[in-house]
């Protein structure tokens, strides 16, 4: 790959922020169309990772206090929808 030709880090979020918001839609898809079953559950089951309200963490300011967080929820279509959008942006160089 050229000097040239070297993509910029917001562009690979962007291809990532992507395929994370396409795997979405396909969570979508099959808690809607798919029966209950095992198969349902494997695809849709996530584990939360992240800090914040579930914890009980607060920011105490004197004058002002407030929670603060943020959560991931990690699932087999998430990481599937990463790893395709991580394929085309390799693919399509």
């Amino acid at each position: 790959m050229k000097a040239d030709q070297k993509r910029s880090i917001g562009f690979i979020f962007l291809i990532l922020f992507i395929g994370i918001v396409m795997s979405s839609i396909l969570a979508q898809f099959i808690g809607t169309f798919f029966p209950e079953g095992v198969v349902k559950d494997f695809f849709l089951s996530s584990k939360s990772i992240g800090w914040g309200v579930k914890s009980d963490n607060w920011v105490d300011l004197s004058i002002m206090r407030f929670k603060t967080g943020m959560f991931v929820d990690i699932s087999v279509v998430s990481f599937l929808g990463v790893m395709i959008s991580w394929y085309f942006l390799r693919y399509f160089k």
